[in-house]
């Protein structure tokens, strides 16, 4: 609804400017005056600084893959945001579907891997359990299977 507004506002001030061009561009100007200011007074102030929280800050806690339905797996964790003040909105999870030839983890072989985007709100020092069904399409392991999680990326 705005943007249409701001279109006919805009047709309006280049209609007006061939017959009074001088009070066109002084309402121009308010107008990208007016806007700038509704962005910034109504945009998230975490969006706008962009805090970083580090990688390190994540920590994954008893992470269990259960099997599910056809290929997939059901994920669950708990992730802990270790960060003093920045809290956290959004984690990626890389995961990794190891086949190890023995329980000693010595010979592995990846056979699957996934990203899985989580949206969570983890407040500073705080943690939060989640649950998610991962597919790993066409991995069929045949002796021990290992996984390996890791946080690639974070939002806050």
């Amino acid at each position: 609804m705005q943007w249409v507004l701001l279109g006919i506002i805009a047709v309006a001030l280049i209609v007006m400017s061939s017959r009074y061009p001088k009070v066109a561009f002084s309402l121009l100007g308010l107008l990208i005056a007016i806007t700038a200011a509704l962005f910034y007074s109504t945009t998230d102030s975490a969006l706008l600084n962009r805090s970083k929280i580090a990688l390190s800050d994540i920590r994954i806690q008893n992470a269990v893959m259960t099997p599910a339905y056809a290929d997939s797996y059901r994920f669950n964790a708990r992730l802990v945001n270790n960060s003093e003040s920045v809290p956290l909105k959004e984690v990626t999870i890389s995961i990794t579907m190891y086949d190890c030839a023995d329980d000693t983890q010595q010979s592995c072989q990846t056979i699957g891997q996934a990203e899985e985007r989580i949206n969570i709100n983890v407040p500073p020092t705080q943690a939060r359990d989640v649950a998610r069904t991962v597919s790993f399409h066409s991995a069929s392991p045949e002796a021990f299977v290992r996984w390996d999680f890791q946080v690639t990326k974070t939002r806050s």
